[in-house]
């Protein structure tokens, strides 16, 4: 008896040795919701859809905030309104095509996710990659002689980190090229810094605040201004709602970037995902 009682022991013993080396030797887990949407409000962050999930966003902004009562500050004055949609056909990659009022733009993106952080150690951060070609339908004979003067590229990188439950942050790089310049004075080709922050409050509020920084010559600084934006976010379990305030004077991000008359506009975006492969509604960002 006493002998199976020691073999017992010393069973129990092994079993949480090995339990402990087993718990140590678990795999990191990718991090999840560093950001709930693939925007934060003016830009994209490093979230892409869930596989097979789409996404269907409306972003809308007011008139200037400094028109005052007279103009219900800048709600009077009507809506600059973009369409989104967006689908996952792969794991970590998203598809899109968007329209946007002011501009008579259009404009394709894809959107890969190249890194995730994980957790408990491995990978640091997220880095996400994004390549949009857009092209306006705007009337104007002067500028736009051709065909290929009315397309503009962007790319940009994105690196974000998620810090705790509460805190995610984000930097990024972004260059734009416009086969026709703004004016004969200003290049082709632009470089932007990009920074992000969310902070979450509540189980689902948050409040955040983006801005892009130039990288451009110093004399140039007079035309074009950074474009930044605060707000909060809300999930309402169905669709992300989020509500900000920006200086930005175009919605689309090539037109966004470039602010020549910084305005402060009042304005909010909805998303909604849908699941084309059975099971929920909407699906959490992948």
């Amino acid at each position: 008896m006493k002998t199976f009682l020691c073999r017992l022991v010393f069973l129990g013993y092994f079993l949480g040795i090995g339990g402990e080396v087993l718990a140590q030797e678990e795999p990191p887990q990718p991090v999840i919701a560093t950001f709930k949407g693939t925007r934060l409000y003016n830009y994209h962050t490093t979230e892409t859809p869930a596989h097979k999930h789409l996404e269907f966003r409306v972003a809308h902004r007011f008139g200037d905030l400094r028109q005052g009562y007279g103009n219900f500050f800048g709600i009077d004055a009507g809506a600059t309104v973009r369409l989104s949609l967006g689908y996952a056909f792969f794991p970590r990659a998203e598809v899109g095509v968007e329209r946007t009022g002011a501009g008579k733009w259009w404009n394709s993106y894809i959107k890969v996710r190249l890194l995730r952080q994980t957790t408990p150690r491995g990978m640091p951060v997220s880095v996400t990659w994004m390549s949009f070609a857009f092209i306006t339908e705007e009337s104007d004979p002067l500028r736009y002689k051709s065909v290929t003067d009315r397309l503009e590229y962007l790319h940009q990188v994105l690196i974000a980190r998620k810090f705790s439950k509460r805190l995610s942050a984000l930097l990024g790089g972004i260059v734009l090229h416009q086969n026709m310049a703004l004016s004969y004075s200003l290049p082709n080709s632009w470089f932007w810094l990009m920074a992000a922050v969310r902070f979450k409050i509540t189980r689902r509020a948050t409040v955040f605040t983006e801005g892009t920084f130039p990288l451009w010559r110093r004399k140039l600084l007079s035309e074009l201004y950074p474009a930044w934006s605060v707000g909060t976010e809300i999930d309402t379990g169905g669709h992300v709602f989020q509500l900000g305030i920006t200086n930005a004077d175009g919605l689309s991000e090539n037109r966004s970037l470039l602010t020549q008359r910084p305005l402060l506009r009042l304005g909010f975006n909805i998303s909604r995902l849908f699941s084309l492969q059975g099971g929920p509604k909407y699906g959490t960002m992948d």
